[in-house]
C-alpha cells in the first residue's frame, strides 16, 4: 500500500504531464471582436433617454420593495406560530 504522500505525488505528476490548450491567437482576437460589437450594439440599441429616465426601471426598484414586504410578512408569520406553539 502506498503512502498518502505518494497518492498526492502522483497526482501531482500526472496533472504537470497535462498540456495547456490556449485558444489560436487569431480565434481569440476574432471572439473578442465580436463580444466588443455586441455590447457595443446594445449600448446603441438603449438611447439615453430610456437609461436615465426615472419611470423606466421601476421594475429594478419595486422588486426588491416586493420581496422585502413578503419576506417581513413571511417572518411575522413564522413568530406567531412559534409564539402559538409555546403559548407566549
Amino acid at each position: 500500500m502506498k503512502a498518502p504522500q505518494q497518492d498526492w505525488d502522483d497526482v501531482i505528476d500526472g496533472l504537470a504531464s497535462l498540456a495547456t490548450h490556449d485558444p489560436d491567437p487569431a480565434r481569440a482576437a476574432h471572439v473578442c471582436v465580436r463580444c466588443h460589437a455586441v455590447l457595443r450594439d446594445r449600448r446603441r440599441r438603449q438611447s439615453p433617454a430610456t437609461r436615465h429616465a426615472p419611470h423606466a426601471n421601476w421594475r429594478r426598484r419595486m422588486e426588491p420593495a416586493i420581496v422585502c414586504g413578503l419576506c417581513v410578512v413571511f417572518l411575522f408569520e413564522v413568530l406567531s406560530r412559534a409564539l402559538h406553539l409555546y403559548r407566549l
